[in-house]
């Protein structure tokens, strides 16, 4: 459980180092309410009924409400809802305009399929995260955390040579730290 939270953690903080995100709320005046109640329920720690109304809000803003779809995957992966969670980033990727931003929203999908296979115990959901890696790789090919997931998910995979060599790529990619 541990594993899912720092995958979620890293997924979300890709996604804040890449790319600008698009702005959160909907556009539609209804979604906008929606997504208010949606709000109120989550800081109330509704953490079920919010995710309800995040999809709604995202539905009626016709799937192009960003803030609601980080919602959907967050809170999706959090109480188990794997089709919210999918729904989110499938949304996310076909929102994306440049290649940061379809990477990032490749290595989210990756992250809940990730979570997924490991909670339910599906090797095919973790091979479904290997090629949603692949794809956010073959967006933005400069992107260690996406080597470093890929690593893992191959080891889970059983694939040892291939692990090892996404991780070699993580070090090769990953920025030094200044002093």
């Amino acid at each position: 459980m541990r594993f899912f939270f720092v995958a979620l953690a890293l997924c979300f903080a890709a996604s804040l180092c890449l790319a600008d995100e698009p702005k959160d709320e909907p556009t539609n005046e209804k979604a906008q309410k929606t997504y208010k109640e949606a709000l109120n329920l989550m800081h109330m720690r509704r953490y079920g009924p919010a995710l309800e109304e995040f999809k709604k809000a995202d539905k009626q803003d016709g799937g192009h409400c960003f803030g609601c779809q980080k919602q959907m995957i967050s809170f999706g992966s959090k109480l188990g809802d794997w089709k919210a969670a999918e729904l989110g980033a499938q949304e996310m990727i076909a929102a994306a305009q440049d290649p940061q931003g379809k990477a990032i929203a490749h290595y989210q999908m990756a992250s809940v399929l990730m979570a997924q296979g490991l909670e339910t115990h599906k090797e095919a959901a973790v091979a479904r995260a290997h090629d949603e890696i692949t794809a956010a790789l073959a967006a933005y090919p400069n992107f260690p955390d996406a080597y470093y997931l890929d690593g893992k998910l191959l080891a889970h995979l059983r694939q040892d040579a291939a692990a090892k060599a996404r991780f070699e790529e993580f070090v090769k990619t990953k920025p030094e730290k200044s002093p």
